[in-house]
């Protein structure tokens, strides 16, 4: 079942599309409110829907890198007794 939070992932009215049939693939993961924040304002500012804007941001990444970059895996959490 796909949800929607606050129309993150849908285009807005003046918002810039993808050229008629480009190929896409669903992509979801969780990040941090933080993070969610601020690709939301920079699509925003962009005048690009989120989507558009995580695609061109990686797409740009590759093209000047050739690849992404690595990250550190997150720490374990520590158990808690109850």
């Amino acid at each position: 079942m796909h949800s929607r939070h606050d129309d993150d992932m849908s285009p807005s009215r003046g918002v810039q599309r993808r050229p008629d049939n480009a190929p896409t693939v669903l992509m979801q993961g969780r990040v941090s409110p933080e993070a969610r924040a601020a690709v939301q304002e920079a699509a925003r500012a962009s005048g690009v829907s989120v989507s558009f804007y995580l695609d061109a941001f990686i797409k740009n990444i590759l093209r000047e890198t050739g690849e992404l970059p690595r990250v550190q895996p997150p720490k374990p959490q520590k158990e808690t007794l109850m």
